[in-house]
C-alpha cells in the first residue's frame, strides 16, 4: 500500500493491524516522515513500511504497489493539481492496482453535505485553486489519468467519503 501525504501514519497503522502480511509505503514531506518514523516504531510496525520523504507536487511515487490511499489531499488541490496526482499514482501502482480516496464528495448541487459546503469555502480563502469536488467530477479526473472502474463506496456528511478506481 502507498499511503499518499502518510502524515504521521494514522491509516498506514490501521491497515497493518488489518492485514498482518501488508506492507506499506508512507510518502510525505521530510519533517513529516520523521513523524510517522516515531509513531510506526511506537506501534511496532516500522519493520513493514518503507518511509519515503518527498513532496507530491514534484515528485514521483515509489513503483510496485497495489493499493494507494489518498486522505484529506484532493480538496487542496486544483483539478489540475488532482490529475496529475492521479496520473503519479496510477504510474506507482501494478496492473490491477486500486486508488482509494478519502474525502469530501459533493452531491450536485454542491450545498451537501453541509460540511463539504462550509469546507468549500475554506478552501476558496484558503488556497489558491482548492475546493470540494463531486464524484462526477473525481471521476472524470481519475479517468483522465488512465483510471477505469471508477466508483463511489460510500458518501459521507464528513470529509469521509470513499471513492475507488482501477488501473487496468
Amino acid at each position: 500500500m502507498l499511503d499518499v501525504g502518510g502524515a504521521s501514519g494514522t491509516y498506514t497503522i490501521a491497515f497493518l493491524r488489518t492485514v498482518p502480511d501488508m506492507r506499506a509505503t508512507l510518502f510525505d514531506m521530510p519533517e513529516v516522515v520523521e513523524m510517522a518514523r516515531e509513531r510506526l516504531s511506537k506501534a511496532g510496525m516500522l519493520d513493514r513500511v518503507t518511509l519515503v520523504s518527498g513532496d507530491f507536487y514534484q515528485d514521483e511515487f515509489p513503483p510496485g504497489h497495489d493499493l494507494a490511499f489518498v486522505s484529506a489531499i484532493i480538496h487542496q488541490n486544483s483539478p489540475a493539481q488532482n490529475v496529475d496526482l492521479y496520473h503519479k499514482i496510477f504510474r506507482s501502482l501494478d496492473r490491477g492496482g486500486r486508488i482509494v480516496i478519502r474525502d469530501h464528495v459533493m452531491e450536485p448541487d454542491r450545498l451537501h453535505p453541509k460540511d463539504g459546503a462550509i469546507f468549500a469555502v475554506n478552501m476558496l480563502l484558503g488556497t489558491s485553486g482548492g475546493g470540494t469536488y463531486t464524484y462526477e467530477e473525481i471521476k472524470a479526473d481519475l479517468s483522465q489519468a488512465g483510471f477505469t472502474a471508477v466508483r463511489l463506496i460510500k458518501r459521507g456528511e464528513h470529509m469521509d467519503a470513499l471513492v475507488e478506481a482501477f488501473r487496468p
